[in-house]
């Protein structure tokens, strides 16, 4: 039972935390452009999303199975359910307008890229790093108790 309610906080809270920030972010944009309004149709479509990120995230990154086989694995298993399922809500949103142009999926794309890119290098960089240090530092602390 602790488990599923877990799961569900954790749902709660990441669709709590990526709504506000997307609706902030939405309410700048739409400042800067000039537009006075947000539809209620949008916003609603735009909770959906971060329903599905939500979930997403909590079933790739807070998943037992899913999270021994690492987190790049993890990552790649976001990606794979979340950005169909984003690319479909940024057309229902009207963001991509009948098939988009070829600037708009250009800049989509890097920025997938990028961030998965930053993804990889944290995860090969500084989290092996830590894991080294933590492995070091647990041997050390065997070899002083063994003596």
């Amino acid at each position: 039972m602790d488990t599923v309610k877990n799961i569900l906080k954790g749902l709660r809270d990441a669709t709590a935390y990526s709504y506000s920030w997307l609706v902030i972010c939405v309410i700048m944009l739409l400042l800067i452009s000039g537009k006075e309004a947000i539809s209620v149709g949008f916003l609603i479509k735009l909770l959906i999303l971060c329903v599905w990120g939500s979930l997403c995230f909590t079933l790739c990154f807070g998943n037992k199975g899913i999270k021994k086989k690492g987190f790049m694995f993890s990552l790649t298993c976001f990606y794979i359910l979340f950005i169909p399922v984003e690319i479909f809500m940024f057309y229902m949103m009207g963001i991509f307008k009948d098939f988009g142009s070829l600037s708009l999926w250009v800049v989509f794309l890097c920025i997938v890229a990028i961030l998965y890119i930053i993804s990889l290098m944290i995860d090969r960089f500084i989290m092996s790093k830590k894991a080294q240090i933590y492995t070091k530092k647990l041997s050390d602390y065997k070899n002083k108790n063994l003596y």
